[in-house]
């Protein structure tokens, strides 16, 4: 039926998950101290930019430990291994999405400023 009705388009686009992945792309999402420490020092030890919104646009969201109906909503990404953190969790207002707290993978992903600020553990 959807094929039919979408000329072979679908409906993926109104899914939750791609919905909130769409906004990413379209607003951009601002980082908590923390994660922009993170950040910093990967580019630093990569020699190159991140690619932070490649990582949550291939993460899954973690829908239990989500609390979409909250507010403002919340959403856990799981990142892909070459990110420097296991999860990351947004919050999103009417106005903008924030990266608010990340779960690094080991300590050896902390970088100096993180280590003085906890983040998600």
């Amino acid at each position: 039926m959807s094929v039919v009705l979408f000329s072979g388009r679908g409906c993926s686009d109104w899914l939750p998950e791609k919905r909130i992945k769409s906004r990413i792309q379209l607003d951009g999402i601002e980082l908590d101290a923390v994660v922009s420490c993170a950040i910093k020092c990967w580019e630093d030890e990569q020699g190159k930019a991140s690619p932070l919104e490649a990582w949550l646009l291939d993460a899954e969201i973690d829908w239990a430990l989500s609390g979409p109906r909250e507010m403002p909503q919340r959403y856990v990404f799981n990142l892909p291994n070459e990110a420097p953190w296991q999860s990351v969790e947004c919050q999103f207002s009417e106005t903008r999405g924030m990266i608010t707290a990340a779960v690094f993978r080991s300590n050896a992903d902390r970088c100096q400023c993180a280590n003085t600020a906890v983040a998600g553990e």
